[in-house]
């Protein structure tokens, strides 16, 4: 019964406001978000505040803006440049000298302490690491979004691996402004190859015997240390992030009312081996640190290893998940669409990730359409609750999908748990509250439908412990917050869910918020 509730949570009309109580704040509140729908000066600023749940899908590198990158890049005491013939950020070559006034579009080598000095050189380097001012370019062999927007992250990677503290700082401070409760940022805590631990078998068919096997070979050779070392960047970068912040101090900066849960981020572009370790760590990982409560899947779907090797990547998280259970699984699947690779590889991607994988999120879904029974999956991810992370802007600069041709309101009238999310909030120049804007002016939603998706997001999290809500499409909570939030029952539930927690906190600033009205 519970789980057919909250999958039709979205199986709203667009006359959802007709429902609210008259003289509500939640209905003036609907009354007025009507009222300016017209004016996106207005919705902005109405959006911005609006209460969100959670951004459930963002990769901690792509989140943070290039202008923090080059300020950090800038530091002293590094040695760091930007290579305009690479147009990244890299370590210096001998004998860079300082310059007083650096050319960034030269292919000299410029210091980053010098760049960082030059708006001239901040706006190159910007355009270079990001989306901003993309126009497709032949010469430089970049001739859509997709080349463009994958080809930033190498851009950045010398500088964004060493700042994981940083970038998370930075990630809880951006959502604050937003009025965001939660964020699930995906970061990597590891690179294995297996033959440096002296395992040097091949995987072949998939089969469990045969992974088993190779797990037990990379335990049997030292696999544990990796997983202390990835445990402690991860919970190092998270204490470094609030210390930045100074949350344990007198005046902690409103970023650190942001919860923040890792989900540790695995590339589907490397060999399979590799591929099986570094997905192992993770998961490992999860399962034991509090700080991370999920694994993904990341890289262009559509490059030859990521669509050669997808069955048997699909049986290796079929694998895991079975062994741990408990751990959030959420996969980039569906990525896809014409143009961007052959039919075929269009045809199973996301119905694996559902039926091999076991999957309880997936990422994207774009190609929806282009799937075998594309109709039945869907209403079997309904039924099994299945929720699809939406990122429109990304699937717009990326993919070219927009409006009409993406899947988002046909999720939405299948009953499909959908959220909103950035995806790549740097690299796209965009945020949470751009999505919502999105969501409201390209297909129509309304106030109640966007604090559906709002609250939705957060029930779809990987925190841990019980939901707030009984009955989640009428927003009934379980029966200790049937009296409210603030009573004794209440609080002691909340005290063992760090789901509900949220969910508390999320529908008390609604009420902060909607008393506006």
């Amino acid at each position: 019964m519970r789980v057919a509730l909250i999958v039709g949570v979205l199986a709203l009309s667009l006359g959802a406001c007709a429902g609210l109580p008259d003289g509500s704040p939640e209905a003036r509140t609907a009354a007025h978000f009507e009222a300016i729908r017209g004016d996106r000066t207005l919705t902005r600023a109405f959006l911005q505040a609006m209460p969100k749940g959670a951004d459930l899908h963002t990769h901690l590198s792509g989140a943070v803006y290039a202008e923090a990158y080059i300020d950090w890049a800038a530091d002293p005491d590094i040695d760091l440049c930007f290579d305009p013939a690479k147009r990244a950020i890299v370590a210096c070559a001998a004998h860079v000298p300082p310059v007083a006034k650096p050319d960034c579009r030269e292919a000299v080598q410029v210091r980053m302490s010098d760049a960082a000095a030059s708006d001239a050189c901040r706006a190159a380097i910007t355009d270079n690491l990001s989306m901003r001012n993309f126009r497709p370019n032949p010469l430089w062999e970049e001739r859509s979004g997709h080349d463009q927007f994958f080809a930033t992250f190498a851009r950045f990677g010398a500088i964004s691996g060493e700042r994981k503290a940083e970038s998370l700082a930075w990630l809880a401070r951006n959502a604050a402004l937003q009025n965001i409760v939660y964020v699930e940022p995906m970061m990597t805590l590891g690179w294995v190859n297996p033959a440096a631990l002296g395992v040097t078998q091949k995987l072949k068919g998939g089969s469990d015997a045969e992974l088993a096997a190779f797990e037990k070979a990379l335990l049997d050779n030292g696999f544990g240390k990796l997983v202390d070392a990835g445990a402690k960047v991860l919970n190092d970068a998270m204490a470094g992030a609030r210390a930045e912040m100074g949350c344990g101090g007198t005046a902690p900066e409103p970023g650190c009312a942001v919860t923040l849960r890792q989900l540790g981020q695995s590339i589907r572009t490397q060999p399979p081996e590799h591929a099986f370790a570094q997905i192992m760590l993770h998961y490992m990982i999860a399962d034991r640190e509090k700080l991370s409560v999920g694994v993904n899947f990341v890289a262009p779907e559509d490059y030859h290893v990521a669509l050669r090797d997808y069955s048997l990547h699909m049986a290796i998280f079929g694998y895991f998940k079975r062994k741990y259970e408990r751990v959030g699984l959420s996969l980039h699947a569906g990525e896809l669409w014409l143009g961007v690779t052959e039919l075929e590889d269009m045809t199973f991607h996301i119905r694996e990730a559902v039926e091999i994988a076991g999957v309880n999120r997936i990422g994207h879904g774009v190609a929806i359409g282009f799937e075998h029974g594309s109709e039945d999956l869907i209403a079997r991810m309904a039924k099994d609750g299945i929720a699809v992370e939406i990122n429109l802007s990304s699937n717009e600069q990326i993919l070219g999908v927009k409006g009409k041709d993406h899947p988002f309101p046909t999720y939405l009238r299948a009953g499909v748990p959908v959220m909103l999310s950035t995806d790549d909030e740097g690299v796209e120049r965009i945020d949470l509250s751009s999505q919502y804007q999105l969501a409201s002016e390209r297909y129509g939603l309304n106030y109640a439908e966007l604090k559906q998706l709002s609250r939705q997001s957060l029930e779809q999290s990987f925190l841990t412990g019980a939901s707030l809500w009984y009955a989640f499409n009428i927003a009934q909570p379980v029966g200790p917050c049937s009296s409210g939030f603030d009573t004794a029952d209440c609080k002691a539930f909340i005290a063992r869910s760090d789901k509900a927690r949220a969910q508390v906190e999320l529908e008390k600033r609604f009420a902060a918020f909607e008393g506006r009205w």
